[in-house]
């Protein structure tokens, strides 16, 4: 199912028209270049999905149980505790914080111009933010090609939170390595890449209050798990994801969850926190929202039907000979 195709579409006009490289006889890298393309990519902007879903997600959406319409909050404000926002109150309640962004995207500057660079960018970062709303999250803070987000809110089953937390960064993965990998590639761009680090935070683990000044703040959380989610992230592979322990006892299923050899965190008592690369490629297999071809490669489907004696843990004779399937992401 072609979920993320206006994106990758969107993509693929920006780099194919864009100037410095219908040019790049007459200009070095290192020269500044007038972006006469101005209106052309004010139009392809306007072409990347906004609240109104497409036909495509609108059937991937029901698919899952959702609705033709997302609703995007406000950054910085999460709906269950912006009552906090301007207060010096706080709340302790549980949520799963991570951390998701492009990694080598500044070489995009090497070969494009700002205005390519920018709907590159942003296709990816929208691509993303429709993913987790998609599964229920919240996105707090964009960081440039990146994003913060939250899964949970109050009257929520956590275990649920932890499924839609780990299907939203298995779906915004799936995009760059298998949407996006190819194409980029056949166009000089190598190694763009995702990285993503979740972790569960209990409610007697996690403080949630408004910081800043005034208009200047978000209603954020104070957590040692909201902090590790990020360095968590820092630890995964090429379009990989690494989750903590909370996140791996929710789901209980060891065939998804390789630990590294290094913890985390150290509590300094003796104790340690762990933390475990996450195969997702193989969980969109098992939770029906992906199926493998025979060449390896992975599609995103709704309700996939598996063929009859195959599944994802007979696949290894496939995905060896092809695209790797049981390497947590690993190009």
């Amino acid at each position: 199912m072609d979920v993320f195709d206006s994106y990758k579409n969107v993509i693929q006009k920006a780099v194919e028209n864009d100037p410095l490289r219908k040019h790049r006889s007459y200009y070095g890298l290192g020269q500044p270049y007038v972006e006469t393309n101005q209106d052309y990519l004010v139009k392809l902007r306007n072409e990347l999905p906004g609240m109104e879903l497409n036909e495509s997600m609108k059937t991937f959406s029901k698919g899952m149980g959702g609705v033709s319409t997302l609703t995007y909050p406000s950054l910085g404000n999460h709906p269950d505790f912006s009552y906090l926002r301007g207060t010096g109150d706080s709340e302790d309640h549980w949520i799963i914080s991570g951390f998701i962004d492009v990694r080598k995207s500044t070489q995009l500057f090497n070969q494009f111009t700002k205005g390519t660079v920018r709907l590159i960018t942003e296709s990816i970062v929208r691509a993303s933010i429709f993913a987790v709303n998609l599964c229920g999250g919240y996105v707090h803070r964009i960081h440039g090609d990146g994003l913060m987000v939250y899964f949970g809110r109050k009257n929520m089953d956590k275990k649920q939170a932890v499924k839609d937390a780990l299907k939203s960064f298995s779906m915004i993965s799936y995009f760059v390595k298998n949407d996006l990998k190819d194409y980029f590639e056949s166009n000089g761009i190598k190694d763009i890449h995702t990285r993503g680090g979740l972790d569960l935070g209990h409610s007697n683990q996690v403080s949630w209050f408004y910081s800043g000044i005034g208009d200047s703040g978000e209603v954020t959380t104070c957590s040692l798990h909201t902090s590790l989610a990020p360095k968590m992230q820092g630890n995964a592979k090429i379009n990989g994801i690494v989750v903590g322990h909370h996140i791996y006892t929710q789901i209980g299923k060891d065939k998804y969850f390789d630990k590294r050899s290094n913890p985390i965190h150290d509590y300094g008592d003796g104790r340690v926190y762990n933390q475990y690369h996450f195969d997702w490629e193989r969980y969109l297999v098992d939770i029906g929202l992906a199926v493998q071809k025979d060449n390896g490669v992975l599609v995103l489907t709704i309700n996939a039907l598996p063929t009859p004696g195959r599944n994802s843990d007979n696949l290894h004779n496939i995905a060896s000979k092809s695209k790797p399937f049981f390497n947590n992401g690993e190009l």
